[in-house]
């Protein structure tokens, strides 16, 4: 029997097969790399003499693109005292990040004045992957906002249009909060399940490129082993956790969480497969059922289109506005009479 992902984990775990898909493609561009290693006569480290004296020492990148640069975040503590006094809204700030990646000056530009020193804070302690033009280091001016909501933790508001390259730049809380939501919907088992299945169907492709030995069979198993191994690892685990973290905040993920944990959300989870394919079935039968009145009433409004639309015969009750009902690539009613 055909093992089918439930339907709310089956687009999250997309990227576990997909890496399996690509393992061939990647072991083939490892080497990619060291094409480049070397030189051409003349040149040092990619630059002709007197290069580096017009490389500039700072650019500007705007905020969603340092985004995804972030490799360290700590967000700032919203006291109760502020939220109960509903001081709220977004801290913008101007930032300079070092060479090194570190935050080397901050500037509020706009929000709310209790909430700037408080932002500042924070988001001195980030970390960036430090940014290089024509391979030499450079600092950058960019710009960071925090958004501050009463009942809710603070969110880098930047987090949305980016993703963090390491799961390590996402905040303490809302991570565990996200593995939280990963085991109430079982989501290590769907993707050992999954990456199984997927595997088996890729094992003849994979096969194919092998050159035939004595250990065939082993290599194969220990291909499909490793590869299994690796979507139960901890890395592709913050691989979905960077996924949730780029579109949902903390509350987001405690709210699925809770629902999942509950029994219903379990039950949910249990028989979204079911529900998706009857839903789309149903769909279809539906579109069935209503495109031929539909036609007809287009037709009747829209007499330019009479004996031209396949679907639309002019003067004609037999065809005006109908579809034939056939198997695809079968012949078509009027194919049919034509022929007597």
């Amino acid at each position: 029997m055909r093992f089918k992902m439930p339907a709310s984990a089956r687009r999250l775990v997309a990227g576990g097969a997909a890496a399996a898909i690509v393992v061939a493609a990647a072991l083939a561009t490892l080497a990619v790399p060291r094409a480049f290693a070397q030189s051409p006569s003349g040149i040092t480290n990619g630059e002709l003499p007197g290069e580096s004296a017009n490389r500039p020492s700072r650019v500007t990148i705007n905020g969603n693109t340092m985004a995804a640069k972030v490799v360290a975040i700590v967000m700032p503590a919203y006291p109760k005292s502020l939220q109960d006094a509903h001081v709220s809204g977004s801290v913008i700030l101007s930032a300079v990040i070092a060479k090194d990646g570190s935050v080397k000056d901050l500037k509020p530009l706009s929000g709310p004045e209790q909430l700037q020193p408080i932002a500042v804070q924070a988001v001195k302690q980030w970390r960036y992957q430090p940014t290089s033009v024509e391979g030499a280091p450079v600092e950058v001016s960019t710009t960071i906002s925090i958004k501050f909501t009463p009942g809710k933790a603070p969110r880098y508001e930047q987090q949305g249009a980016a993703m963090p390259l390491t799961a390590e730049a996402i905040d303490p809380q809302l991570r565990a909060d996200i593995l939280r939501l990963i085991a109430a919907t079982h989501l290590k088992k769907i993707m050992r399940d999954y990456g199984t299945q997927v595997m088996e169907t890729m094992r003849p492709s994979i096969e194919d490129s092998l050159p035939r030995s004595s250990n065939h069979k082993q290599i194969l198993d220990e291909i499909q082993s490793k590869m299994l191994a690796a979507l139960q690892s901890d890395a592709a685990t913050d691989n979905i956790v960077m996924v949730y973290a780029k579109y949902l905040s903390d509350d987001d993920v405690k709210g699925a969480a809770s629902f999942y944990e509950s029994p219903a959300g379990q039950r949910f989870n249990s028989v979204s497969t079911q529900m998706e394919d009857d839903l789309s079935q149903s769909g279809e039968q539906f579109a069935l059922d209503n495109l031929n009145v539909i036609l007809k009433g287009v037709c009747a409004s829209h007499p330019e289109i009479q004996g031209k639309a396949d679907f639309c015969q002019k003067n004609s009750h037999e065809h005006s506005a109908s579809l034939p009902r056939q198997a695809p690539g079968g012949p078509s009613n009027a194919q049919t009479s034509s022929g007597n």
